[in-house]
């Protein structure tokens, strides 16, 4: 294992950076980290923060507005700081709810909205009951571990997605306490002026899947509410009947 020295480290990452971002001068969409190297740097910390949240949940809009107010990017992806040297945050989905860490940040969203976005983005029928309870059921345990359960943590702040889209000032300013920094009002409008639903679609053109901007698409979302939403919620609250207190 090496001896992980900062100006070592730095030479690594910036060697790593230059070696991914294209000499063509055209812009890329984005940056993925795969060194392990620079990966356990990080992780090796006890502390070093984590980002979690469920599939579909809005973390590529709070990543990327977190790396332009912080200046600074999260693992493993990078969107804007190709130079940057250091990270806010380590994003997991944690699927198979393996992930134990004493620093989180926990990122959630109204269930019915992230089931019917889950089946649109692998392709599965938004009307198949079967794969509806499927994934209500995971999310449902994944919420259960991570508002209810989890007793490993000893640092965790909660964000809801619609929280951001109601009062971004509000949820952010829990980040920003998180992270111990000054809560700047003006920075924050900045960024998420800069990070729109295109902005998005742009800066995530490695996976076209994550943001659908179509017309259609949002008129089944409203049809999927009202026949599966009870339906969801069902199957969310029968992994923890507590849940209802969060929604």
């Amino acid at each position: 294992m090496p001896l992980w020295k900062p100006a070592r480290l730095n030479h690594l990452i910036k060697n790593y950076f230059l070696n991914l971002v294209p000499r063509t001068g055209h812009s890329i969409d984005s940056i993925q980290i795969t060194d392990p190297y620079i990966i356990e740097k990080f992780l090796s910390k006890p502390d070093f923060p984590f980002l979690i949240s469920f599939p579909r949940t809005g973390s590529h809009w709070l990543r990327m507005i977190m790396e332009l107010y912080f200046e600074k990017p999260s693992l493993v992806r990078i969107f804007y700081h190709t130079d940057a040297l250091d990270f806010t945050c380590y994003h997991r989905h944690d699927e198979d709810l393996s992930i134990e860490r004493e620093n989180v940040i926990y990122l959630y969203r109204y269930p019915v909205d992230t089931i019917y976005s889950q089946l649109n983005y692998y392709r599965e029928s938004i009307y198949d009951r079967s794969r509806i309870a499927y994934w209500s059921e995971l999310y449902g345990k994944h919420l259960s571990k991570w508002l209810i359960e989890e007793t490993f943590s000893k640092k965790k702040t909660l964000l809801t997605y619609e929280g951001m889209k109601r009062n971004i000032g509000a949820e952010f300013e829990k980040i920003a306490r998180h992270f111990s920094v000054r809560y700047d009002a003006k920075r924050l409008e900045s960024a998420v002026e800069k990070v729109s639903k295109k902005e998005v679609k742009t800066k995530t053109a490695h996976d076209r899947q994550v943001i659908n901007l179509s017309r259609t698409y949002e008129n089944q979302k409203e049809s999927f509410r009202e026949k599966y939403g009870p339906f969801v919620m069902q199957k969310i609250f029968e992994q923890q009947p507590v849940l209802k207190e969060f929604f």
